[in-house]
């Protein structure tokens, strides 16, 4: 199946970059705002970025129109109608994500490929929702979309061999590096960096180290670009809660389970990057730890 024609459902941080990568590949795409609002602050964020990648010199002026010009944006999910493949990127809720299956199987095509961009939650719960059950898969990409390579192509209980290797060739034409994994909570990235950012947290609370010593130690010691502290901010400290969650359910391990000083964060809504303040506090210049952590909760 040639994949000429891309719903993505949610114009957040993924959804946007998601569109970005597919329209820089010469696809089109419809992309829906999944919430209550104007598509203008979407349409205003995707060039913006394209704009930076022209003045950085890594992209022409007429790669970015050309990629603008091929995503179209809307408010009414009948707008996918037509699409060969549909990306959802919602809120990572279980139960919004199932409706949203439902509602999208009324309203494509029985030959359009059905995936979920979540990161941790089950493909085969979505996927038992569908009547047309084959063409269900998960298509994780990380963020940042257009810079990350790896997508992890989700085969759930039932999705079909066509549609894996039609997902692995719409990946590959993307340029990105796709590795096929099965349906397991969190993956095979998640599932291995989640533990590793919450063990962080834990030898913070037990004195072990401070936040720019563990993130020091394990970009030198570990070869790691970021530390866990730097890296938990960087994806959303609300994001790394619900990965645990939902990773410790499916394991009931305490390795898994979310500290106290990341569920405390969460609640006081410092979320990391995206909010100024988690691990480290983003209004200073150069960012620097969180001084309330001095003492976190153990």
């Amino acid at each position: 199946m040639d994949i000429k024609k891309v719903g993505i459902i949610g114009t957040g941080t993924m959804g946007l970059g998601i569109a970005q990568v597919v329209a820089v590949a010469g696809l089109d795409v419809i992309a829906i705002k999944a919430t209550p609002g104007s598509t203008e602050k979407a349409m205003q964020a995707l060039g913006n970025s394209l704009t930076r990648l022209v003045e950085r010199g890594k992209m022409d002026e007429a790669t970015k129109n050309a990629a603008i010009a091929r995503v179209l944006f809307s408010s009414s999910e009948q707008d996918v109608a037509e699409c060969d493949l549909v990306i959802e990127s919602v809120i990572e809720d279980i139960t919004t994500k199932k409706e949203l299956f439902r509602r999208l199987e009324r309203t494509v095509s029985k030959e359009c490929i059905l995936t979920t961009n979540t990161s941790t939650l089950s493909v085969t719960e979505m996927m038992a929702v569908c009547n047309e059950r084959g063409r269900v898969a998960g298509l994780h990409f990380f963020n940042p979309a257009p810079v990350m390579r790896l997508i992890e192509i989700i085969h759930a209980f039932e999705t079909s061999a066509k549609t894996v290797t039609t997902l692995m060739e719409f990946s590959r034409k993307l340029g990105k590096d796709p590795v096929l994994v099965q349906d397991t909570t969190g993956f095979i990235v998640n599932r291995l960096l989640t533990p590793y950012m919450l063990e962080a947290v834990r030898l913070l609370e037990h004195g072990t180290g401070t936040i720019d010593a563990i993130d020091h130690a394990m970009m030198t010691g570990a070869s790691m670009p970021m530390g866990p502290f730097s890296l938990a901010d960087y994806i959303g400290l609300d994001v790394v809660l619900a990965m645990s969650s939902n990773i410790y359910q499916d394991v009931r391990q305490q390795y898994c389970s979310a500290p106290h000083t990341l569920i405390r964060l969460v609640q006081l809504g410092y979320l990391g990057r995206k909010t100024g303040k988690g691990f480290y506090d983003y209004t200073k210049k150069p960012a620097i730890p969180n001084s309330q952590l001095k003492h976190p909760v153990a």
